[in-house]
């Protein structure tokens, strides 16, 4: 099996190629990682995201034919850089007729640090700026987030490990929340942040206790890894989740400036909104 995706949630982008052999009984073991690109934008992807994956396809000599299935982060993230992420994977899924399956972002970017957390008490926290002072957020323990790979929508199931919250939060809001996770995990219950709002933020994590913040090694840990976004597809599959490319959608969290406009009657008139006055 001959897997392609990419995750486009950020402005570095990750795209990832995989393969494997179904009839391996070695599992993760029987994975090769046969092609991996970050792709760091200015402001959107839609120049970027098909040269890369060119790339990436002509450095496993493979043509897109020979893919067997999609893969995408859905969200959440920016609004533009999912729109384009998203139309390009459901395009080629429902042309090609390739499955599609649709990730978690922030688990992704959380992934490699709940690997290095496993075992341990700890609070793993994944936030990206979500602009308008706010974070998309996903906060939980290190053990449930590495079983978390992509919420329920409507009538098709996810896997998402309860006490794992993936929400959009003003930065105070979420330290709260944080507050609360690592009381109730005891005194010797650590935590770490991995993310660009761990930047874009960086006096309001001081109001969480230095002595028990783990910081983490992992290189490049504030943007998503496409090896990690390839392993999660990976255990999407295994787990079913493959679907119809045309039945997956972005996860945005929260209504994008023209929806909230929409809604408060503050467009003008068009096409496809109210009278033109004829």
């Amino acid at each position: 099996m001959k897997l392609l995706a990419w995750d486009t949630s950020t402005k570095v982008g990750a795209i990832v190629a995989l393969e494997w052999d179904q009839n391996s009984r070695d599992g993760r073991e029987g994975l090769k990682l046969r092609s991996e690109w970050s792709l760091d934008v200015d402001i959107t992807h839609s120049d970027g995201l098909l040269w890369g994956i060119d790339q990436v396809l002509t450095s496993c000599r493979w043509k897109l034919a020979d893919v067997d299935l999609l893969g995408v982060g859905v969200g959440p993230g920016s609004f533009t850089g999912l729109r384009i992420g998203m139309t390009l994977a459901r395009t080629l899924g429902h042309t090609l007729k390739k499955p599609l399956i649709g990730v978690s972002s922030l688990a992704v970017l959380a992934r490699p640090l709940a690997d290095t957390l496993n075992g341990r008490k700890a609070i793993v926290v994944a936030a990206t700026d979500a602009c308008k002072g706010e974070l998309f957020s996903l906060y939980g323990n290190a053990k449930s987030v590495l079983d978390c790979l992509s919420s329920a929508q409507g009538d098709f199931p996810g896997i998402w490990k309860r006490g794992v919250e993936e929400t959009v939060l003003a930065p105070d809001v979420l330290i709260k929340a944080i507050k609360k996770k690592l009381s109730e995990g005891g005194s010797s219950c650590l935590w770490s942040v991995v993310g660009e709002g761990r930047l874009r933020y960086p006096e309001v994590w001081k109001a969480l206790p230095a002595r028990r913040r783990f910081e983490s090694l992992i290189p490049f840990a504030d943007q998503i890894q496409p090896r990690a976004l390839g392993i999660l597809c990976w255990e999407a599959y295994q787990a079913g989740l493959a679907r119809d490319a045309m039945t997956i959608h972005p996860r945005y969290l929260r209504a994008s400036d023209a929806e909230v406009k929409l809604k408060a009657g503050l467009l003008p008139p068009g096409p496809t909104r109210g009278d033109l006055g004829e």
